[in-house]
């Protein structure tokens, strides 16, 4: 019993968000994130200069996007979207540019999606941290008020 209690504040939340975190998969971090959208941005870039076809830029979105450790959540989704917008261009139920228009939007929201689940669990990640910051400060001041109970002189 002893050794549970000693734990403490922090060791509870840190194995609270581990065990919490076994079924459901990893977010991306902020900064993959943002490596991803300036990613985006850079290929829009060479899009609109002339310098790669539409189709080349997503395809090197789609290589950055699976570089990504680790892997996003729900990725394989969109790649099964992306393959059933291609099948339906080519079977014409979709134009080329209705088919474009579906799969940027879905890419949009799901980089808007992983952009929202790296900032929800950085800030989870701050409060835990200012957690055991504040566990650890409170644990240094008790122990330093016994050391100062034990200074004191005794009462006869």
């Amino acid at each position: 019993m002893n050794r549970l209690q000693s734990i403490g504040l922090a060791g509870w939340l840190m194995a609270a968000g581990v065990l919490g975190c076994a079924t459901a998969p990893m977010p991306p971090s902020e900064a993959a994130m943002s490596i991803v959208r300036s990613y985006q941005n850079q290929l829009e870039s060479r899009v609109a200069s002339g310098h790669l076809t539409r189709a080349q830029a997503r395809e090197l979105l789609y290589v950055k996007l699976n570089e990504i450790q680790p892997p996003l959540p729900d990725l394989d989704q969109l790649v099964q979207f992306r393959q059933q917008v291609a099948t339906e261009v080519d079977a014409k139920t979709l134009t080329t540019a209705q088919g474009e228009a579906r799969l940027a939007a879905r890419e949009s929201e799901m980089i808007t999606r992983w952009e929202e689940m790296a900032a929800k669990y950085a800030q989870e990640q701050r409060n835990v941290q200012r957690l055991q910051n504040e566990y650890e400060r409170g644990y240094k001041d008790q122990k330093q008020m016994e050391q100062t109970i034990r200074t004191l002189p005794r009462l006869p």
